[in-house]
């Protein structure tokens, strides 16, 4: 008789343990999402600090696994181009996301400038009456321009004397196509053009007559 019982609850134990759902152990198939965090397509400017915008990783079993995201990236900010960053999740059941953010290395020269100030930079002062831009309040012109787009730069002059009386009219030079050689360095109709910008690329000094003068440019 105990032996019949014994049997029973053998039997009764293992058709308990088939029916319980908890001991059916189901297998992870689902990634991690990833949700880019800022900007895509993200605009930097050529020769500035690239900064990571970074992402958020989230998975169904292991939760928020932002920190285990693996990072590789194609950017040389010193050429001007498209590139790409890619971001690599992976759960700890080896499911695995990865997402693209496009970055655009673009020219800080692009836009519209206008001339803030000239400085007399060569020997000895500035040369008894020879023009300069039109910047000073008694001014009748305008301060010079330069406008510049991907491929072409237009620069309107007016030449004022030193007392602010109107030299020139305004005159137009271009578009004329540039080319970019480096951060800073253009050739533009076969000469040498060089910029020098601020910290946030607001503002930029370029020499003019043959260094003698610094001519410092706001962007509008």
């Amino acid at each position: 008789m105990k032996k019949i019982i014994s049997l029973f609850l053998i039997i009764s134990m293992a058709c308990s343990s088939d029916n319980d759902p908890d001991s059916t152990i189901t297998a992870d198939t689902i990634a991690p999402v990833i949700t880019l965090v800022g900007d895509n397509p993200q605009t930097i400017l050529q020769g500035s600090t690239y900064t990571e915008l970074g992402v958020v990783s989230t998975d169904n079993i292991d939760g928020d696994i932002s920190n285990n995201v693996e990072i590789t990236s194609t950017i040389d900010v010193l050429q001007l181009g498209t590139y790409t960053v890619t971001y690599k999740s992976v759960d700890t059941s080896n499911n695995t996301t990865s997402v693209v953010r496009t970055v655009i290395v673009t020219d800080p020269i692009i836009g519209s400038w206008t001339l803030t100030n000239e400085e007399w930079v060569g020997a000895g002062d500035w040369p008894v009456g020879q023009a300069r831009g039109c910047f000073m309040n008694t001014d009748d012109g305008s301060p010079d321009t330069f406008i510049f787009t991907e491929t072409s730069v237009t620069k309107n002059v007016w030449e004022c004397f030193q007392n602010g009386d109107l030299a020139e009219d305004m005159v137009v030079y271009g578009p004329i196509a540039y080319t970019n050689l480096e951060p800073g360095s253009y050739s533009i109709d076969g000469g040498n053009f060089q910029a020098t910008f601020s910290e946030d690329y607001t503002v930029m000094q370029t020499p003019f007559d043959d260094g003698n003068i610094t001519q410092t440019w706001t962007k509008n």
